[in-house]
């Protein structure tokens, strides 16, 4: 089959643009901010200009930053800074997006072909695109995943998932399990039932003619891997015995089993000409590459085409693209060891390491003259490069946050990444310089683009990425791209990134200020009462009761405290008392801030108290709840026209229990919460910035929380649409898109997460009263202004379209706003009306309408609600 080109993503699905000024307006605000413009002085040499561009750039003064360098784009006077501009700004490399969603990318040997997996159909489907040029020509589809070329490109090998009785009956289960404990249980059924009805299928290239692979009778593939050698590598296993696992080769002739039986549990099989190796031992679950073993036991499996085999102690291991070296780490006496051999002969091994600490994810370059490995020298990992001409290896990466998984580009350039699971990013390195450079980015200035998956190609010109660009952690799909070395952005397009930058930070300023200008001076009021020094006094409390994981004596110990102060500042809180396992009853402590005009409309404002089992969670989360408790204190004299809870939730680390339960019971009481912001790690320092993410649901949240923190506070802050796992999962399934807050540099940068090392030297207290004050000053306006408008409908007739709504719940309404146009322009139009309704006579078919409240005290709705004229 052959396939149109790959239809590209029209948008981001998130934009901050919206119609709030003029374009003449916008360039007075853009010139009146260009200090370095043409027309305000005689031009600056460029590194001088540069140079200020950056420290702006650092301080989070976006817009000086990019008039600067729109100017010395413009000017031609930035051919010597250009790649430092485009890499402070995005990409130097540009990413091609080839999916919207694919997984487990796959190069052909030649990389002329890439495959990968994808659910956009409904099921698992394996896409097939050929690389021509910068270019991706979809050339095939077939059911299954995993896809793995053989060693000639000449068959591609998927594991595909037969629809049976059984697995439809196991996904009837799932979709109708009620809880968390029977969704986990139907996920482990259905899982059997497609381990159960699993086959592995044989792809011809050339014609598209597909075969099953006969398995030994009783054996189901679990996972694939190339075969230098021919063929495709398969571990396999009995359908319930997942953690028995054994590996095979198979090629165009019989299956032939490579371990042995009774070896354990096979992982990480890789081979290069003329020998496979693998891990065996028992599994676990580690910071290391996927497929680590535990440091008791794991033996490496070496074997070579004439059938001879070397089974050694071993950690981890890898081998040179050339077959010629082979690198591997183990325990030996006490220490860790890592060592390198050659694979032609049975050479003597060298000791490249001998050290007390923990080394995982080694890799040799294609010729096998470089070596890289991660390894522990304190709380986090850290990349270490050797090769013959050093005695030992040279720390390459000196970052606070985990380096991770190096894997070479060629000979002497390095990818590795940086941060935790839930937000990496790739770096490149110079091996001889130890230069670094970002490699994939989105191009925006605040949202985060986190990254799952790297592929290089077999030579090295290019690399695919799985991530979601866009910044959204909500929706199911996570987009593929690559990058190819050869490519740099070019200056033209270098400047419409920097002017797009620059017009939509500008927009957001504008927009942010004119939110808040009803009640600017009440906010600066506030955010000048909070103190960083109360904020330590609370962390250091709560850092002396070491643990406060559920059924602890410290989780009752922060309960009492947290009582006992926010008694203190005038509350009378809410102690709500549950018993999430026998003999252990905990608590969610409440206070209400009541309302003065909208008392029945509630904000809540929450952060988890409660720590893993095994640390005092100075981070996670005493950090938010110490936010918290500075801003219940200033606003405690300061009600505002709609009620303010601020939930201390227990038990976030035994499965979000505690908001659950505030939720429950919020529902079961008919509590109109219309709003809600949720804090998790807000004060793990990585640099001089003083920065942390908004993690949102909510388009509108998101931009008032920009604004609360540019307008009044010292924060700097991203964004990225996510909410899932966290205790803000409990408000939108609850209560739909209300949810907002601040949380985890930037979503998951912290070494001590989750460590006993989360400790108190490792927070910045000013960072945790940064965003104490953007949280106080994002609760002021949120209960200050009208909440989202319910049951918005938009019905065509022949002359117009109507729009119709529920009046605005909050008292003192004097109007709507109404905007529409068509998707690509949704602010085309705006028009203000009095009653809850309208008529369009002018609206384009399928336009977009947004309705929002105004309050007379002069403030809008902090969100649109949306409707579309079908």
């Amino acid at each position: 089959m052959t396939f149109e080109a790959l239809p590209r993503r029209s948008a981001m699905r998130r934009a901050y643009r919206f119609p709030v000024v003029s374009v003449s307006a916008l360039a007075a605000v853009v010139l009146a901010a260009a200090p370095h413009s043409a027309q305000a002085q005689r031009p600056a040499p460029a590194l001088a200009a540069h140079d200020s561009a950056r420290i702006d750039w650092e301080r989070g003064n976006y817009v000086d930053a990019l008039t600067r360098w729109e100017w010395l784009l413009s000017s031609g006077s930035a051919s010597e800074v250009l790649k430092d501009i485009a890499l402070t700004t995005g990409e130097w490399h540009p990413a091609r997006e080839v999916s919207e969603d694919g997984r487990t990318p796959r190069w052909s040997p030649d990389g002329s072909l890439l495959a990968y997996t994808t659910s956009l159909s409904g099921s698992a489907e394996t896409r097939v695109v050929r690389a021509d040029g910068n270019e991706f020509r979809e050339i095939a589809r077939y059911a299954g995943s995993q896809p793995v070329f053989s060693a000639s490109g000449a068959t591609l090998y998927t594991v595909r998932v037969r629809e049976t009785e059984a697995t439809r009956l196991a996904q009837g289960e799932l979709e109708r399990a009620a809880d968390v404990t029977a969704r986990r249980r139907a996920s482990a059924g259905l899982a059997l039932a497609q381990r159960q009805a699993s086959q592995l299928i044989a792809r011809n290239m050339s014609n598209g003619r597909e075969r099953v692979v006969a398995l030994p009778e009783g054996l189901v593939p679990l996972s694939l891997a190339q075969s230098a050698s021919g063929g495709v590598h398969v571990v396999v296993s009995a359908p319930n015995s997942p953690q028995d696992t054994k590996l095979m080769r198979v090629d165009s002739g019989q299956p032939r089993m490579l371990s042995s039986e009774g070896e354990g549990l096979v992982v990480s099989p890789s081979s290069a000409p003329g020998v496979t190796a693998w891990m065996v031992g028992r599994a676990t679950r580690s910071f290391g590459a996927p497929g680590e073993l535990e440091a008791a036991g794991p033996s490496l499996v070496v074997m070579r085409d004439d059938g001879s085999r070397t089974v050694r102690a071993a950690a981890s291991y890898a081998i040179s693209a050339d077959g010629s070296t082979l690198t591997w780490v183990a325990s030996e006496g006490g220490a860790t060891v890592v060592r390198v051999a050659g694979l032609g002969n049975d050479t003597a091994s060298v000791v490249v390491l001998r050290s007390g600490m923990p080394v995982q994810a080694p890799a040799l370059s294609p010729d096998g003259s470089w070596l890289a490995f991660q390894g522990m020298p304190r709380e986090d990992w850290e990349v270490f490069v050797w090769n013959e001409s050093q005695t030992e290896p040279r720390r390459l990466t000196r970052e606070i946050q985990h380096d991770l998984f190096p894997r070479f580009i060629s000979d002497g350039r390095l990818l590795a990444v940086i941060g935790e699971a839930r937000h990496r990013r790739s770096y490149l390195y110079d091996l001889d310089t130890g230069a670094r450079e970002r490699l994939f980015h989105n191009d925006l200035v605040r949202t985060v683009a986190p990254e799952y998956e790297w592929e290089v190609s077999p030579n090295g010109s290019r690399v695919a990425i799985v991530s979601e660009r866009d910044g959204d952690t909500i929706t199911p799909e996570r987009a593929l791209y690559v990058t190819d070395f050869s490519v740099t952005v070019p200056p033209e397009a270098l400047i419409a990134r920097v002017r797009q930058q620059l017009e939509t930070e500008t927009e957001l300023r504008a927009r942010g200020e004119a939110m808040f200008a009803p009640i600017a001076p009440q906010v600066r009021e506030m955010v000048a009462d909070v103190s960083k020094d109360r904020i330590y006094h609370y962390a250091d409390t709560l850092h002396g009761y070491g643990s406060k994981y559920i059924g602890t004596p410290g989780n009752l110990k922060a309960i009492e405290y947290l009582t006992a102060r926010l008694r203190s500042f005038g509350y009378e809180p809410e102690l709500q008392w549950f018993e999430p396992g026998p003999n252990m009853r905990t608590a969610n402590v409440i206070a209400r801030l009541q309302g003065t005009q909208n008392a029945e409309l509630v904000y809540v404002i929450s952060s988890h108290f409660d720590s893993v089992r095994d640390g005092p969670g100075a981070d996670d989360n005493s950090s938010g709840t110490t936010a918290l408790l500075e801003v219940a204190r200033v606003l405690s004299t300061r009600p505002q026209p709609a009620t303010i809870e601020f939930a201390f939730f227990t038990g976030e680390e035994a499965g979000l229990l505690g908001s659950r339960e505030y939720v429950r019971r919020a529902v079961a009481d008919g509590k109109r919460i219309v709003g809600a912001l949720n804090n998790d790690m807000l004060g793990f320092r990585n640099d001089q910035r003083l920065d942390n993410t908004i993690r949102y649901s909510n388009d509108g949240l998101r931009d008032l929380q920009h604004a609360a923190a540019f307008l009044f506070t010292g924060l700097i802050t991203y964004d990225a649409r996510y909410y899932k796992s966290t205790d803000a999962h409990a408000y939108y399934e609850a209560y739909g898109d209300i949810v907002g807050g601040i949380g985890s540099y930037p979503i998951l940068g912290n070494p001590h997460y989750h460590r006993s090392h989360d400790v108190l030297e490792t927070i910045d207290q000013q960072l945790v009263a940064e965003v104490a004050k953007t949280s106080a000053a994002s609760l002021m306006l949120m209960a200050s202004s009208p909440s989202r408008l319910p049951n918005v409908t938009v019905t065509r007739s022949r002359r117009s379209v109507d729009v119709s709504w529920s009046p605005a719940a909050e008292a003192s309404i004097t109007g709507y706003e109404v905007a529409y146009g068509p998707p690509d322009n949704p602010f085309a139009k705006t028009v203000t009306v009095t009653e809850p309704r309208v008529s369009l006579t002018d609206a384009a078919t399928n336009a977009e309408v947004r309705v929002r409240a105004v309050s007379s005290g002069g403030t809008r709705g902090w969100d649109w609600q949306r409707a579309t004229d079908r």
